[in-house]
């Protein structure tokens, strides 16, 4: 990791540090988990990485960047509570540690904040984009309880709620870089357009891993989605390969609760046989090409070659 990249991560963090309050006891254990949880800041890394090629100088994106982890993270709160979930990152969740009013509660706190320190920076346009990333994420949520071990949803409805759960947020980052320079209306439709682009991008890649790349390598429990009977993109797209009759069996093994080992080698073996991964990898090859052509068009900067480099590193080998 580049020292530029450690500095921005490190000013984030601090910025977190100073937006989050400690007014209970308890809200001093969400900021340390919150802060230490980390991750790779992939959210505020876009807003600092466009906003350098866009020219910007000083810290004024750090509101922005760190609003956008704060979302983030409330969302995640409140996913480990719909979930049921007892670790993430390998640490135990706050739902497990202190119950999920708590976990609710916090995430809510974490979202106050956020919106209080975005609104000290007196801009309109920046409240109006992140109020809108707040509803798309609500509803997205709701879409996405409506539709969970549902064989009737579409790759529309799929669309439409990794759009508010990542896309809309993905977006916001984006833009915010431009907004805060005051760039043409334009360049920050461009801007937006990129940024949902991105997280799509980022959303796929993260469904794949659950039947593609082992635990050690994504961090992830592998066949996690597929043992909770999620229609993510890989199963989407192996429906769309394979003939009705086989949808049906697809269908049959999500529905399966619990699963087996013998349930895991057939989805498998189907993702094999119709060379899901191939498909995949054809696709997310020509995606990131069409993001990586658009920051090449921004500028030759030495944040276009981190960004561009970060993007190198996601996707199917």
């Amino acid at each position: 990791m580049s020292l530029s990249i450690t500095s921005a991560i490190a000013s984030v963090d601090k910025k977190l540090g100073e937006i989050i309050h400690e007014d209970l006891p308890i809200l001093k254990e969400i900021k340390s988990y919150v802060i230490a949880s980390g991750g790779k800041r992939i959210r505020p890394l876009l807003t600092f990485f466009l906003y350098q090629i866009l020219g910007g100088k000083g810290k004024v994106w750090l509101i922005p960047a760190a609003v956008s982890e704060l979302i983030h993270s409330a969302s995640l709160l409140h996913d480990d509570v719909v979930d049921q979930a007892d670790t993430r990152r390998g640490r135990p969740t706050v739902a497990h540690r202190f119950g999920n009013k708590t976990a609710i509660l916090s995430g809510d706190y974490l979202l106050a904040c956020g919106i209080q320190a975005l609104n000290d920076l007196q801009n309109q346009e920046l409240m109006d984009l992140y109020s809108q990333v707040l509803r798309d994420l609500s509803v997205s949520e709701l879409l996405q309880m409506e539709y969970e071990c549902n064989p009737k949803i579409t790759k529309d409805i799929y669309n439409r709620i990794i759009h508010g759960k990542t896309s809309s947020l993905f977006g916001a980052c984006a833009v915010s870089a431009g907004i805060l320079l005051a760039k043409p209306t334009k360049e920050k439709k461009e801007l937006h357009k990129f940024g949902i682009q991105l997280g799509n991008f980022f959303q796929q890649n993260d469904d794949c891993l659950d039947y593609f790349t082992d635990s050690n390598s994504s961090g992830k429990v592998f066949l996690k989605d597929f043992r909770n009977g999620l229609y993510t993109y890989p199963i989407l797209v192996l429906k769309q390969l394979i003939p009705p009759k086989t949808q049906k069996k697809v269908d049959q093994l999500l529905s399966n609760n619990p699963k087996n080992d013998s349930d895991d080698q057939v989805i498998l073996d189907l993702m094999e046989e119709f060379e899901v991964k191939k498909f995949l990898i054809q696709d997310q090859n020509s995606k990131r090409q069409e993001l990586q052509n658009y920051v090449k068009r921004l500028g030759n900067t030495s944040s276009t070659k981190l960004l561009l480099e970060q993007l190198s590193t996601v996707g199917l080998r």
